[in-house]
């Protein structure tokens, strides 16, 4: 296993930003290292280390596949590359995907895009985020993304031996105390 770093940003053809690739259940590539500020939670938690557990979980399905019911959830509902424009901009577009039943916009790109952003969203917040992206989805969006989710967790679980909620606050945990840990031994 290897986690590449980048100095500069990568971009795609359409100019949105690429935060990170997980390639062949191998590697992790993070790009704009440059420009990480360790004492920054919010920016480090948006850039790395949500990009890390989408990546990551990545690998994790690269090498096991999930559950074939989770691609019939949204089955016919996600944009592509569109992703960035679909649901309009900045916070109403978290609010118009999450009413579509995705956890973030990006999640509506792709299936396995869509899996991986609910691990990684779910680990790097707190439970009182993560109710508050479900309320803002409401009736419509709230059910499809607890289907979702409820998959991902098992999977997670029953697969890999990981309890999400552990994870969760193991992150949570030292996102709060980063500015003392020591982070070569973590």
């Amino acid at each position: 296993k290897m986690i590449h770093l980048v100095g500069s940003p990568a971009y795609k053809n359409n100019g949105d930003m690429i935060l990170g690739t997980a390639e062949g259940g191998l590697k992790i590539t993070l790009y704009n290292v440059n420009n990480i500020n360790v004492l920054n939670v919010a920016d480090l938690n948006y850039y790395y280390f949500k990009t890390i557990h989408h990546e990551f979980a990545h690998i994790l399905h690269q090498t096991r596949p999930y559950p074939t019911a989770f691609k019939e959830i949204s089955g016919s509902e996600y944009v592509k590359d569109s992703w960035s424009s679909a649901w309009g901009s900045g916070s109403a577009a978290d609010a118009a995907a999450l009413k579509a039943g995705f956890i973030t916009p990006y999640a509506s790109s792709a299936v396995d895009e869509d899996f991986v952003e609910l691990i990684a969203t779910y680990v790097t917040n707190t439970e009182a985020t993560w109710a508050a992206r479900l309320k803002t989805a409401g009736t419509t969006g709230a059910p499809i993304i607890n289907s979702k989710f409820e998959i991902v967790y098992n999977y997670m679980l029953d697969t890999w031996n990981i309890d999400l909620d552990v994870l969760r606050d193991t992150v949570l945990d030292h996102q709060e105390r980063i500015g003392e840990l020591d982070l070569n031994e973590l």
